[in-house]
């Protein structure tokens, strides 16, 4: 199996709070290193949590955030942003449109669909390979691939 980690789960996994959700979600992602499973993300999930982190801590809590942040790289596969995938991201960006299905407003750069396209190709590249996007917003990502809530992960 492949776990996909979305920038929700990226953000509490980095938080540097003590809250429960924030530990329970450590908790979860070392089970699941646990049992080799393959844990990856993508560069613009760690784009989202990083800017959020930057411009919302204090300078203690967003000093220990980035630390943190940085640390999962050494337990999580970021995957780059390829050209391939912006590609891809825009074809389904596009057939989402059609549907009526967006996932952002039409300004924004819709990071729901570059994850959506990036797991659809890691997919591909895979095959047979259960990949599921461990995920704090099932409604976008499940038009484009297997989501759930991280801690409906079974």
């Amino acid at each position: 199996m492949i776990i996909f980690i979305d920038t929700g789960v990226l953000g509490l996994l980095s938080s540097p709070n003590k809250r429960e959700e924030v530990i329970n979600s450590q908790e979860w992602l070392y089970f699941w290193l646990s049992r080799d499973v393959h844990i990856i993300s993508s560069d613009i999930c760690d784009y989202e949590v990083r800017r959020g982190t930057l411009l919302t801590a204090n300078s203690q809590l967003k000093e220990e955030g980035i630390k943190k942040l940085d640390d999962l790289h050494d337990l999580i596969d970021f995957l780059p942003i390829s050209p391939i995938i912006l590609r891809y991201s825009a074809e389904l960006w596009a057939k989402s449109r059609r549907l009526g299905l967006p996932t952002a407003e039409l300004d924004n750069i819709d990071a729901d669909v570059i994850i959506g396209a990036t797991c659809l190709l890691v997919q591909q590249e895979y095959p047979g390979q259960r990949l599921v996007v461990a995920t704090t917003n099932v409604k976008h990502l499940s038009r484009f691939t297997e989501a759930k809530k991280w801690t409906e992960i079974i």
